[in-house]
């Protein structure tokens, strides 16, 4: 057996490169003729190709690493800071840069409405919302502060991106292990010594010495954990030793050496999960960075979904806030015209004053409630997890407040001068569930039980990794070279016998041919961290499965939860519609009774008017309820995004179950949603049946007059006049 010298080696574009232009191989020989004299300066062609050399080479590394940009170089060697000074002062006085899409024009406030400025109002539906709420969905909003308190685990259009491409953990990372690697190298010595033993200094006691190293080696790690290793080097040696064949003499040899694990590192099963530089317990193959991009990827769809969620019920809720202005409004109305009567009463009638002060008292009731659901107030609105996964029916917000929280959803100014208003009803029909097909459309949709999936397949990737490593590690290598010497580098001549001319010829000839193979190993005694990192797998794949089996249980709990409220929503519709038709024909009767001239109850007709208010606003309560309940619904089960027309472009495709359309995309890796024609069928729906009322009359056409008129002043009330009256 032999044993290896040198490792690197010169590259044939430097062998080429020693002969200079306008230069044969005579003109550049590297041989001394002359005895080696240290008088005596260095050979102008010895000086002549160690400047080619140093130049080819740096070239040559210059354009293999990409560093010939424009700039580079003025940023390494030249040490220009200009830029990094402009952004280190940035820094020292930090001025966050105002992008112009935030501004915004002055909010519509109820000072607007009183001073009778023209309001233009925007009529949208929910898809249309929707629309324009993936148009500008570069930012998957929240509504719970998270933008501002924590943007970092916010998530952008931008993230599988930023998890594919990342340079420690993605698959691009991943898959680089497996590149070649280039190395090159020229280094050039002058030696000059003294030795007091003639014998170490090859028969002389002052040794002078120019010795030039050029090394090229190119490396290769395989998918069954080998590595090949192709290796070129070549020296020359001008020294002034006596017994030399040469005055200055060329060594050359190519060689290749190949080094193949049997045990730890070795198969395609090891190296796909824990990548050919893997350690106990950090794996990083090809196949775990997929697996990480595909969980980044569900986390987006899961925050895509949230996101879906937070703009319906955030049009639901400005749909109620409407609704419960109007009917507040007319409340209003209602209490004043009762008011001006009674006051009428009081001074041509003699009733007692204590009933115009309570009608008065019941106006002005009416006139805050008005102004507080024109306004609002801010308090939390609906949204994912406040009560329910998907969200639950908060009914606490105002116009301009729910338009302003629509607005920021879906990425409009703020305020531009015009108000958002809903112009679609929420659905009355039934819709009925079976629910064995919802369970399984939920316990196979769910991102968050897909991703969990992931999480045990990863987790048992990680224990066949680990495994490995209880292995000992034993190599076989191989190794085989062929050399050259001579005179020159490149020359013609005689290339065989005791003088070769040239190095390089003298390798062609095969003459020297040298081979090694063995085998290498080694082992800790015990194998500790290994059977460590064994059980360590084994214990975070049992917590990740445990994790898994709970997750569908909340599943189903959460699923049964959503499609029982979607029943009481519905319920709650018919008795509340109901509810509304008696509490309407009672007022009416009442006032048919006051215009009849019949003796009225006061404190029965204002109780009336706000039974009917009430009512009515828990009507149309109970229809937003019911809005959102059926979405909770679609939210639960796993097909929201479906339901609403939303495909994610390169998503996790979750396994589809029987009678469901499979209208999945792959396309280019993007983050970015589109629409899709297609509806799938998600439930059965039947038309409502609604009980009769006790008189057996025909149901009450709700007033839909409010949703396409306009807020003006009679929505806020005005000052008092003179009379103690607000204007007519």
């Amino acid at each position: 057996m032999i044993a290896s010298e040198r490792s690197q080696g010169i590259a044939p574009s430097q062998v080429a490169g020693l002969t200079g232009p306008g230069h044969d191989l005579e003109t550049t020989s590297m041989s001394i003729n002359a005895p080696f004299d240290r008088t005596r300066p260095t050979s102008s062609h010895v000086a002549l190709a160690r400047t080619i050399a140093v130049l080819l080479t740096s070239m040559a590394c210059l354009a293999i690493m990409g560093c010939a940009q424009r700039g580079t170089l003025r940023t390494t060697v030249g040490n220009d800071t200009q830029e990094i000074d402009r952004l280190t002062e940035l820094a020292d006085n930090p001025q966050p840069e105002v992008h112009p899409s935030v501004w915004a024009t002055a909010p519509v406030t109820a000072k607007t409405l009183r001073e009778d400025k023209p309001i233009e109002y925007r009529d949208l539906g929910l898809n249309e919302v929707l629309t324009i709420a993936m148009e500008n969905s570069e930012v998957l909003r929240d509504l719970g502060g998270t933008l501002l308190r924590t943007p970092d685990i916010v998530r952008t259009r931008y993230a599988t991106g930023l998890q594919q491409t990342d340079p420690r953990f993605g698959t691009a990372a991943a898959l680089s292990a497996f590149d070649a690697q280039l190395r090159a190298s020229a280094n050039f010595n002058r030696n000059d010594r003294i030795y007091n033993n003639s014998f170490f200094a090859g028969g002389v006691n002052s040794y002078l010495q120019d010795y030039h190293e050029y090394k090229t080696e190119l490396t290769k790690k395989s998918a069954i954990g080998s590595t090949m290793t192709l290796r070129g080097i070549s020296d020359s040696d001008q020294n002034n030793a006596p017994g030399n064949i040469f005055p200055g003499a060329w060594n050359s040899y190519i060689e290749t050496e190949v080094r193949q694990p049997i045990f730890q590192g070795a198969g395609l099963q090891y190296n796909r999960i824990a990548g050919p530089t893997a350690t106990v317990g950090q794996y990083n193959g090809i196949l775990i960075a997929r697996v990480n991009t595909d969980i980044n990827q569900t986390d987006f769809e899961m925050a895509l979904r949230d996101y879906v969620s937070n703009v319906v019920n955030t049009y639901w809720d400005l749909y109620y806030s409407y609704r419960e202005l109007d009917a507040r409004r007319r409340a209003m109305n209602g209490s004043l015209e009762s008011w001006r009567k009674i006051k009428a009463q009081v001074e041509t009638e003699g009733v007692s004053a204590s009933r115009e002060a309570q009608a008065r008292e019941q106006y002005y009731r009416f006139k805050s409630e008005v102004d507080d659901s024109l306004t609002g107030r801010l308090l939390q609105g609906t949204q994912t997890r406040n009560g329910s996964t998907g969200g639950t029916l908060r009914a606490n917000g105002g116009v301009q407040v729910c338009e302003r929280r629509l607005r920021l959803m879906i990425g409009l100014p703020i305020s531009d001068g015009q108000l958002l208003r809903p112009n679609e009803d929420p659905n009355e029909a039934e819709v009925v569930y079976d629910w064995d097909a919802v369970m399984t459309e939920a316990l196979t949709r769910r991102p968050e039980l897909r991703r969990q999936q992931l999480k045990v397949r990863r987790r048992e990737m990680e224990l066949l990794a680990s495994q490995n490593f209880i292995l000992p590690t034993v190599d076989a290598v191989g190794r085989y070279r062929v050399r050259g010497f001579g005179d020159q580098l490149i020359a013609k001549g005689d290339q065989s016998g005791g003088k070769p001319i040239s190095s390089i010829g003298n390798m062609a000839t095969l003459d020297h041919q040298e081979w090694m193979v063995g085998v290498e190993m080694a082992m800790p005694i015990g194998f500790r961290q290994g059977h460590a990192a064994v059980a360590n797998a084994e214990l975070a794949l049992c917590h990740e499965r445990a994790i898994q089996r709970e997750q569908e249980r909340d599943v189903v709990h959460d699923l049964s939860n959503a499609l029982a409220d979607a029943v009481r929503a519905y319920e709650s519709c018919q008795n509340n519609l109901n509810r509304y038709i008696a509490s309407k024909e009672v007022l009416s009767s009442l006032e048919a009774e006051e215009q009849a001239g019949l003796p009225v109850d006061v404190d029965r007709l204002l109780d009336t008017q706000r039974r009917v208010t009430e009512a009515e606003i828990r009507y149309f309560q109970s229809r937003a309820e019911y809005a959102v309940a059926i979405k909770n619904v679609q939210f639960e089960k796993g097909s929201l995004n479906d339901e609403n027309d939303l495909i994610v472009i390169d998503a996790v495709a979750p396994p589809e179950p029987e009678a469901r359309s499979n209208h999945g995309a792959h396309a280019s890796p993007s983050s970015k949603m589109k629409f899709d024609n297609k509806r799938p069928i998600a439930s059965r729906v039947k038309q409502a049946v609604l009980p009769a009322s006790a008189n057996s009359k025909p149901r009450l056409q709700i007033d839909d007059e409010s949703m396409n008129g306009d807020i003006t002043n009679e929505a806020i009330g005005e000052e008092e006049n003179n009379e103690g009256f607000p204007p007519n």
